[in-house]
């Protein structure tokens, strides 16, 4: 088997997944954006320059040069037409334009003759799927968030439950990218997700490809496990964007009921809320909008607790990435926590929407620092025994016939 790995950028999911594919002898190809292979001129060069700027690093991939296909122009062209025409129309919103363009150079490239099977991703797949599937070759659709209809019904009850946190009506993706999305599930021989939630969200249609749950590997090597306990005022992080699907008004709620004494709420990421619902938590937490991951890294190091009260994620890295550092996780099974975590042994599954049990959670990890520490201890030893090595083998399953 020869698989044709497309993504219109350097996602360490994709990369991981070619990469992996190689050291099996089975990747005929990685399609994507501005990269670099590791091993060429033009990755040691590029490493290089990564001693200056670290988020040049982002774009090596550890395939051979002759298994690397970029189409630079193609994103660099997006990513400008995106930035001028964005507001005008929605195919030109920055994540539109990457990747439908992607998906069109990819369709007109050559295509190493041994393919014989396509994984690609979701709304970058179509017209790359519909070449495929005129040459008889698999399709692997990979879908990282929840079917669209699923993503569209939890807004829509979190904005009748918080109808004054809500910003403007409830989202609803344009109805050209639901027929593109709808279009690439049709011609998909095999969906891969990377949670049963994600999969649960398929459930409502009659007829699709099966189903591959492979969940993540975990990042050990990028963030690194802290040595010793957070000192100082108890603290919670939350990262990633911060709005009705991801839970954070069940957070801030629980948050101000718990009232533990002398500590800290930092959220880090956008956050998409209402300015006259958050002046109800003013001064309760501390707001960082963006954070690289070298200093991302620091901010989970120096927590106690992570939580990420999410309703509706296909899985949520940062949930690995946190629990690397060896920084314990409360979250919900909307996402990829139940991939990660044993309730209770290396982090902590909490039901949806329940603040009461989040308010038990805040105030039983700050009675028991030393406790929570320990089980922060027992996150990173989980992580060490999922890496993308073994992720890569689950992925497998998705690409046997």
């Amino acid at each position: 088997m020869a698989v044709l790995v497309s993504h219109p950028h350097v996602a360490v999911v994709s990369a991981n997944l070619a990469a992996f594919l190689e050291t099996k002898g089975r990747l005929a190809a990685y399609f994507t954006g501005v990269a670099f292979a590791e091993r060429g001129w033009l990755g040691r060069a590029t490493s290089v320059l990564a001693r200056r700027r670290p988020t040049v690093r982002n774009r090596l991939v550890a395939v051979r040069p002759d298994k690397l296909r970029t189409h630079p122009a193609v994103e660099l062209a997006a990513r400008l037409a995106a930035r001028f025409g964005h507001g005008l129309d929605s195919h030109l919103e920055p994540y539109n334009a990457i990747f439908t363009s992607h998906d069109l150079a990819v369709s007109r490239s050559r295509w190493p003759a041994a393919t014989d099977t396509v994984y690609a991703y979701e709304d970058g797949a179509l017209l790359t799927f519909r070449r495929a599937a005129r040459a008889g070759i698999a399709r692997v659709w990979d879908l990282p968030t929840p079917h669209h209809r699923v993503a569209e019904m939890v807004f829509r009850e979190e904005a009748g439950r918080w109808p004054d946190a809500a910003i403007g009506p409830p989202h609803r993706e344009p109805e050209w990218k639901l027929r593109r999305k709808d279009g690439e599930l049709a011609l998909a021989t095999r969906l891969a997700v990377a949670s049963r939630f994600t999969r649960q969200s398929l459930d409502h249609l009659a007829q699709r490809a099966p189903v591959t749950v492979a969940p993540y590997g975990f990042p050990v090597d990028t963030f690194a496990p802290r040595n010793d306990a957070p000192r100082g005022p108890f603290t919670v992080l939350s990262v990633g964007s911060h709005d009705l699907r991801k839970g954070t008004p069940y957070l801030l709620e629980a948050w101000r009921r718990a009232a533990i004494r002398d500590a800290q709420l930092h959220l880090v990421g956008p956050v998409r809320l209402a300015r006259t619902f958050l002046d109800r938590y003013a001064g309760l937490f501390t707001h960082t909008p963006h954070l690289p991951k070298s200093e991302l890294a620091l901010r989970y190091a120096a927590a106690d607790l992570l939580v990420f009260p999410t309703l509706g994620d296909g899985f949520g890295l940062v949930i690995q990435e946190a629990m690397c550092c060896g920084t314990p996780v409360a979250t919900t099974p909307c996402g990829g926590g139940p991939e990660c975590i044993t309730d209770g042994v290396d982090g902590w599954i909490l039901p949806p929407r329940d603040i009461e049990a989040l308010v038990h959670r805040l105030r039983a990890c700050a009675a028991d620092r030393d406790g929570t520490f320990r089980i922060g201890r027992a996150a990173r030893a989980r992580a060490e025994r999922w890496t993308w090595r073994e992720a890569g083998e689950a992925m497998m399953t998705a690409l046997d016939p």
